[in-house]
């Protein structure tokens, strides 16, 4: 379990995994109990940040726990890293933390609520008149509510994401103060997945996928009486995807499919509008997972897409535009390695990358 596996599977979404789907829809803590998982990479940014987990059961129907400092929001695309929209100086938040609470309403229906929340603030005083006193704070706070239904042959499942992102940043010079900020911030996304046997007995598993999410946010300024706005930034994306979850022997397993997304992101304000889309598709995913031993297992993944782009910036009457066709994932192998001992489990990933760079992912969990 965890990012070790997942990325040696080629972050296939037609394999079960209990740390990602815990951390996707909180009602997996229902069926993932008494779990401790941790994950430690060299890397740094969303998704790649070191986290650690737990999940403990309470009783036969609830189950509670919490992950730290895995980032869940969409903070990479809410700020500019090089400040020429937020002059301010405003950071992401750090240290976020997901609390876990789940529960089993019957044999059939399971729910899970994971609330968030993520903070960050810098403040800078002086007694001078003429000094420059700054305030600045960034927040994400929100939550998922996810479920799981069993049905005849196999079950359903959905999760949804809320967030409300929120940076402000003042400046105070004598009785002077200026405010930058930003309107909106929401974030949303919902996303389902099916494992359904097609025929009694079978253990081939049909597993659709479908998910959207959108987010979107304007930055304010304002001074004295005097506010500007400025450009409009929305970004939403749609994918889908069918694959099977096949497993071969006792000690073997693929899981293989196709999927297809659409992304798009603009900012407009006015006569002007800056848009991106990417169509991606098809993009071909493939797992395969061996135990060669009692203590190792080995992992293989392939993912590769192609991806329809277009970039358009139009200006009053006049739009320039440029398409073309680029290729997803151009390391498309990813190799890894699970060691198990008792009760613990340590999983590495070895891409492609890892003979010119070193190891990129190590996680581990204890059941």
């Amino acid at each position: 379990t965890g990012t070790g596996r997942v990325a040696a599977l080629g972050y296939s979404p037609f394999i079960l995994d209990a740390h990602m789907d815990i951390y996707s829809n909180p009602a997996w803590t229902n069926l993932y109990k008494d779990v401790a998982v941790a994950d430690l990479t060299p890397e740094t940014g969303a998704g790649f940040d070191g986290h650690a987990g737990v999940v403990f059961g309470v009783g036969k129907k609830w189950s509670l726990g919490f992950i730290v400092n895995k980032r869940s929001d969409m903070w990479d695309s809410f700020r500019d890293t090089t400040n020429t929209l937020f002059p301010g100086g405003n950071s992401s938040p750090i240290v976020p933390f997901m609390g876990l609470i789940g529960t089993s309403v019957n044999k059939n229906f399971h729910i899970g609520l994971a609330p968030y929340v993520a903070m960050w603030n810098n403040k800078t005083t002086s007694s001078d008149t003429n000094a420059t006193n700054t305030d600045a704070s960034s927040n994400s706070m929100g939550a998922n509510l996810g479920f799981i239904y069993m049905i005849k042959k196999g079950w359903v499942e959905g999760n949804f994401t809320f967030r409300m992102n929120k940076y402000k940043s003042e400046t105070t010079v004598g009785s002077t103060t200026s405010t930058l900020e930003n309107d909106g911030g929401i974030q949303f996304g919902a996303n389902f997945r099916g494992w359904i046997y097609p025929s009694k007995g079978s253990k081939v598993a049909v597993v659709p996928v479908l998910g959207f999410n959108t987010f979107s946010f304007q930055p304010k300024s304002t001074s004295g009486s005097t506010t500007v706005t400025g450009l409009n930034y929305s970004w939403m994306s749609i994918n889908g995807g069918v694959g099977l979850n096949w497993p071969i022997m006792d000690d073997i397993q693929i899981a293989g499919g196709v999927t297809a997304s659409y992304n798009t992101a603009k900012a407009d304000s006015g006569n002007t509008e800056i848009k991106s889309t990417d169509l991606i598709a098809p993009n071909f995913n493939m797992a395969v997972e061996t135990r060669i031993a009692d203590w190792l297992t080995g992992r293989l993944g392939f993912s590769k897409g192609i991806n329809s782009e277009s970039n358009k910036v139009t200006v009053g009457t006049s739009t320039g535009e440029q398409t073309g066709l680029s290729v997803v994932n151009a390391s498309s192998i990813s190799l890894g390695a699970g060691f198990h001992f008792g009760r613990l489990s340590i999983d590495a990933t070895i891409s492609e990358r890892w003979f010119k760079h070193g190891l990129n992912f190590f996680s581990c969990g204890v059941p």
